[in-house]
């Protein structure tokens, strides 16, 4: 039996689709395998893909992060070296500062010295410091200063026409040798000078930045005049313009003309007045009166009659001598220094003649000074009769007296002469009714002294009981 063509190609299809069947049959049993394992390619290609995103997303992060570290490290050192050049124009603005002393003899010295140690040591100031010295001062303070790191400048006090070399009117000039500091230190751009019988109480060397650069700061002298300034404590902007007007001065000067006088003919109408609190007078605690440049915590708030109130309120253990406060006293808290305090003097040659019981006709006899019949101190009482303030501790006065010496910038000796000649025993003997701060200020003195000058307190004007640096003894 013949087969048809057609069957015949019909059987070959038939048996090729069986051969390809049996070939494929676990394929064909598994019909979703050939989708899985596209799938996985497909998954296994999009986490090649992300592996390949995420490295290269860590590269760019790591390149940001040295970036940024880069930018870092460039601000810190910018910031390093801003600092470092900000301590180094600091540091240049410094040495372009000093405070100057001036001293013509021993005793003066050792106060420059004492004032030396409260502010390096005491009030941690950070400003140089420069001495100016004559003949009168001996080699043993010289060097005294010297080891403390100061600026010793030998100098001569300007001569005086009319034949008064040596005396007093020519060493009180040695102080106005202030302005040509420059010339001495040609790093030196401002100065501050100060006369050397005085207690420094606060660092002063914000000064230096914080008063705009004229040529003069200096405070009002509050006890002659409003319009006066007091040449105990200036402020000098150098410059050899400022030299020269001041030195024809010197040049010209006669011999009864003091350094004050001098300084307010020359730039007293462009000064610029300070508070009264750079040359508060030691007399305050003498006589129980406050400066008007001092204002009282409580003024500014109290009423007059609040102030009335209180004084009336203190307690009764006020000595019968002394008697109860009243209106006066309330007056005394509120305004303080009374008229003789304020007596005006004439601007030539009298604003700083005025003398001080106690005080040598010296160089440095206090410019500042309150009246004789301020001054004038009772007779020494008996050493078993007890110092009796005129008011007691809670007093308001007491009270603004002691805010006052906190106040004060700097504290000139004028009330019982200069710390050197008075014990602290002695100053309350002669003035049993002072504040008790008046003696405290001697003491203060007188301890650091002991510590500082050569020898301890001079000895020229050493008070019998008192012992040399190294020894203890009354002060």
């Amino acid at each position: 039996m013949r087969l048809s063509p057609t069957t015949v190609a019909g059987l070959c299809l038939a048996l090729s689709v069986l051969f390809f069947a049996f070939l494929n049959f676990d394929r064909l049993s598994e019909p979703g395998t050939y989708l899985l394992r596209g799938h996985s390619r497909q998954i296994e290609v999009e986490a090649v893909e992300a592996a390949m995103a995420h490295q290269a997303e860590k590269h760019r992060l790591e390149n940001a992060l040295n970036a940024a570290e880069a930018k870092a490290e460039a601000a810190a050192a910018a910031a390093k070296h801003a600092e470092d050049e900000k301590q180094r124009t600091a540091q240049q603005q410094k040495e372009s500062f000093a405070y100057v002393f001036y001293a013509t003899s021993n005793e003066y010295a050792c106060s420059a010295l004492v004032n030396i140690h409260r502010l390096r040591n005491v009030l941690d100031s950070e400003i140089p410091i420069h001495l100016l010295v004559s003949d009168g001062v001996t080699q043993s303070y010289r060097r005294a200063a010297q080891t403390l790191g100061v600026g010793v400048h030998a100098e001569e006090a300007p001569p005086i026409a009319g034949g008064m070399s040596g005396s007093y009117y020519q060493d009180c000039m040695l102080k106005l040798l202030a302005f040509k500091m420059h010339t001495l230190d040609p790093k030196l751009k401002r100065v501050l000078a100060f006369d050397s019988d005085q207690l420094i109480m606060r660092n002063l060397d914000p000064l230096f930045t914080g008063l705009p650069p004229i040529d003069l700061a200096a405070p009002r002298a509050y006890w002659l005049a409003k319009d006066f300034l007091a040449s105990t404590f200036m402020m000098i902007s150098l410059s050899d313009r400022l030299w020269k007007t001041v030195k024809q001065a010197l040049d010209k000067v006669e011999y009864d003309k003091f350094d004050m006088d001098l300084v307010n003919d020359l730039l007293g109408d462009s000064v610029m007045m300070l508070s009264g609190e750079y040359v508060t007078l030691n007399s305050h605690w003498e006589d129980w009166n406050l400066p008007r440049w001092y204002h009282a915590e409580s003024e500014l708030n109290m009423t007059t009659i609040d102030l009335i109130n209180q004084l009336h309120a203190a307690p009764a253990a006020v000595p019968q001598d002394v008697g109860v406060p009243t209106v006066a006293s309330a007056q005394e808290v509120k305004s303080s220094m009374t008229d003789v305090d304020f007596i005006p003097v004439k601007r030539q040659g009298t604003a700083t003649k005025i003398k001080v019981e106690g005080v040598t006709n010296t160089a440095h006899a206090p410019d500042p000074s309150h009246t004789t019949a301020t001054s004038t101190s009772p007779k020494v009482q008996a050493a078993s009769q007890t110092p009796t303030p005129r008011f007691p501790e809670t007093h308001p006065l007491t009270e603004e007296l002691t805010r006052l010496q906190s106040a004060a910038a700097v504290i000139h000796f004028t009330a019982q002469g200069k710390p050197w000649m008075k014990l602290p025993a002695d100053v309350r003997a002669a003035r049993p009714d002072a504040h008790p701060l008046l003696a405290e200020q001697f003491r203060l003195w007188r301890e650091t002294a002991a510590l500082v000058c050569p020898g301890g307190i001079p000895e020229a004007q050493r008070t019998k009981g008192e012992t040399s640096r190294n020894g203890v003894g009354q002060v």
